[in-house]
């Protein structure tokens, strides 16, 4: 394969400075693998430009590897990357290559259930984040019965700030992605000790590894392959055991179906927008 550079593997959406070592260590050798598998050298690998943003990253056409949510993978992605797989994750509420999400409120608080909420102020990450709104949405959703179930909600951009924000008192909730719950219970205890999981949601596949859609499908089959293989080999256990990932499955767009159903299922019941 010449001709092309393509952008540096890059795994962003677990990438806290805490575990930043270990993510660099996984990149390093997803890169290593994916090269040798596409015949490509060092010079055929370009740096993330600074400040790029990720939707902007996620659909350049020399894309390598990164890894998005299961969201923007079903709406804004949807027809734009190509699927490679889903991690798995040491986490509680992680079965295989699914995940879910914890409800999170302070832990001297009285509230015991989601429905003990109703009234209440609640966080969320972004608009497009299939654990912080659109499981949390799923989930207060099989409690409304039309209109708006907190006084208030309001987006944070980030899981951590959404947590902070709890720990703070300046809101009553948040829907926490099982993988980032755990990482903060393991790097960051003195915020999580301010904290408990009342609930959790329903589950979908985690977070996915994509590549561009302008890799033929026999070099699809060839980044899979050499993907699945970076998460067996002894090399990077280390790394993997630090991120919390124990094992990788191919799926298909099917599989992550479930979104859209969530989704579906919401505004089915009257409750189309997290309110």
């Amino acid at each position: 394969m010449t001709g092309r550079s393509f952008l540096a593997v890059r795994l962003p959406m677990y990438d806290w400075p805490e575990v930043r070592a270990a993510t660099r260590d996984l990149e390093s050798a997803l890169q290593s693998a994916l090269c040798h598998a596409l015949n490509l050298t060092d010079r055929d690998i370009r740096p993330w430009p600074e400040g790029r943003g990720l939707a902007d990253a996620w659909t350049d056409p020399d894309l390598l590897l990164s890894q998005t949510c299961g969201y923007p993978l079903t709406h804004a992605l949807s027809g734009k990357v190509s699927l490679v797989g889903t991690p798995h994750y040491d986490a509680e509420g992680c079965d295989g290559p699914r995940y879910c999400s914890q409800l999170i409120v302070k832990r001297d608080s009285a509230h015991q259930n989601l429905e003990d909420l109703r009234g209440k102020r609640a966080v969320f990450n972004g608009p497009d984040s299939q654990s912080g709104m659109n499981a949390f949405r799923h989930a207060v959703a099989q409690h409304e019965n039309g209109g708006c179930f907190f006084s208030g909600v309001s987006e944070t951009g980030s899981h951590l700030a959404s947590l902070r924000a709890v720990a703070d008192g300046k809101a009553d909730i948040a829907s926490i992605d099982a993988v980032c719950w755990a990482l903060v219970c393991r790097e960051v205890p003195d915020l999580a000790r301010q904290l408990r999981p009342i609930a959790r949601t329903a589950s979908a596949p985690g977070l996915p590894l994509i590549t561009s859609c302008q890799f033929s499908d026999a070099e699809l089959g060839l980044i899979t392959e050499a993907v699945a293989g970076v998460f067996t080999v002894p090399e990077t256990q280390p790394s993997r055991e630090r991120l919390g990932i124990h094992g990788f499955s191919k799926l298909s767009s099917d599989d992550y179906a479930v979104i859209l159903k969530m989704e579906a299922d919401a505004s089915e019941r009257g409750y189309p927008v997290l309110a």
